[in-house]
């Protein structure tokens, strides 16, 4: 339960920067934090807007709803919201990070809830820090009366609600669109999953979410925190001549759809796969999308996943839309580029040995290119046939040459988020990241792991200098 104040006395302009009808006499509880929070405090939070969807409450939403109800018991709130269809219309409640604590505007008493609530959130804290506990709980906007306040532009203050301040649309009916019976909290994701020092004494680092990946609408469910922002993708929307299952498909695509879903989304995917289109996804679902996978050629783990998604966008396509997709760039070819150690699989290098060739092995292997094979650039050589499971003698023979060559014919080829073929599945054997032939969300973060590793721009796409760096 939640411990709180009390104050008495006029309800004030000042107390929550919001306009007040009039002054009244009423007792207002003022939240309280917990002891023992610690010294440093998180910055305000970024805006993340939303970019998946799973509709279950998150820890840390939760919580503060509760704290919320246990300070005024009398009130109620909300969380989750079911998943919709439409990309361009996102909400955090899809995510299970944004809260609606019921308090009315026109209530006296729930108006000065609502209003001590507030300004509990903005309040500075004992050190002079504004907005404390805000950025305690990782509240990234607030929502109330006709008025918006945004963690990520604190110096605007509170600004209009879309036009839910004119004189036009003040009527109740607009209560709820217009927030005035219901102060909306929407939450960072660290804020969401409860790792902020308002709930464990430790500041949390920002948590910037899922990520949507390039020709898909929505991002998988999260599985783990991710501390790098996520790059903009436009909305994909379905090619002319599209049937109405495409259309439908196109619009709910990249959301992790799996036993125990429901609602429109999940008809799409029965009409698609051929089970009985009632919104619910159980053992005979998973079965058919199992069945859909493997002819599919994709993981068939019974979960409409970033792959399996792909391949039904492909395969409902209009016709010349799937011809067209079947020679883009994504299907990548082989062998874009030479070969250029071939020629010297016949050479044998050793310390000595001087010359060009020697400069191509050092350039190599960064190893200083002088053409003069001595104790460093052999101490290379050791190291590059150790991490090949090669012989470590510190002799260049074919294998090295070989070894070398494996990954440069590929420099001349991008891979990326949506890529598929036979050189996907090089560049994730050599990651370690599940061979699949799909370049998804898993794999682009090894590619920006190993980029990390080598100094290189983390991008997550796969250039020249990621195959040098293999090589």
């Amino acid at each position: 339960m939640a411990a709180y104040g009390v104050w008495t006395g006029p309800v004030t302009t000042a107390m929550a920067d919001i306009p007040v009808a009039a002054a009244t006499k009423l007792v207002v509880k003022l939240p309280v934090a917990p002891a023992g929070l610690p010294s440093a405090i998180e910055s305000l939070a970024s805006y993340v807007p939303a970019a998946s969807c799973d509709g279950k409450d998150k820890p840390g939403s939760a919580a503060l709803g509760r704290f919320l109800k246990g300070t005024y018991p009398m009130s109620s709130y909300g969380i989750s919201r079911s998943c919709g269809t439409n990309a361009m219309s996102t909400t955090e409640h899809n995510e299970g990070r944004a809260v609606d604590w019921m308090s009315s505007s026109r209530v006296p008493q729930q108006k000065a809830n609502a209003q001590a609530v507030i300004r509990w959130l903005l309040a500075k804290d004992s050190g002079g820090r504004p907005y404390a506990n805000a950025r305690r709980l990782g509240v990234m906007y607030l929502i109330w009366d006709n008025k918006i306040w945004g963690a990520y532009r604190p110096g605007d203050g509170w600004r209009p609600y879309q036009s839910c301040g004119t004189a036009a649309k003040a009527g109740a009916a607009l209560d709820t669109s217009c927030h005035r019976d219901h102060i909306h909290l929407s939450l960072s994701w660290e804020g969401a999953m409860g790792r902020t020092s308002f709930w464990t004494k430790r500041v949390a680092a920002p948590d910037y979410g899922p990520c949507r990946v390039a020709g898909l609408n929505w991002a998988a469910s999260r599985r783990a925190a991710n501390p790098r922002p996520c790059p903009s993708m436009p909305v994909v929307k379905a090619e002319a001549g599209s049937s109405a299952l495409h259309a439908s498909l196109v619009r709910s695509s990249g959301l992790t759809v799996n036993r125990g879903s429901s609602g429109a989304v999940v008809v799409s995917v029965q009409k698609l796969v051929g089970a009985t289109p009632d919104g619910g996804f159980g053992v005979l679902t998973e079965s058919k999308v199992r069945a859909f996978q493997k002819v599919q050629q994709v993981p068939a783990t019974g979960v409409v996943d970033h792959p399996t998604w792909r391949a039904a966008l492909k395969h409902t396509a209009p016709k010349a839309v799937a011809t067209k997709a079947s020679v883009a760039t994504n299907a990548v070819k082989p062998a874009v580029t030479a070969n250029t150690y071939a020629r010297y699989e016949r050479v044998v290098l050793r310390r000595g040995s001087t010359g060009s060739v020697v400069k191509v092995l050092q350039s190599a292997l960064r190893a200083g290119v002088d053409g003069q094979f001595g104790p460093l650039t052999e101490g290379k050589v050791r190291a590059y046939q150790k991490s090949h499971r090669l012989t470590q003698n510190g002799v260049v023979t074919t294998s090295v040459w070989r070894a070398l060559g494996k990954y440069a014919r590929y420099e001349g080829v991008v891979l990326r988020c949506g890529s598929t073929g036979s050189v996907v599945r090089v560049l994730q054997s050599a990651l370690r990241a599940g061979v699949d032939g799909q370049f998804g969300p898993l794999t682009e973060a090894k590619v920006r792991a190993f980029q990390k590793s080598h100094r290189l721009t983390q991008s997550g796409v796969v250039t020249a200098p990621v195959w040098r760096a293999l090589t």
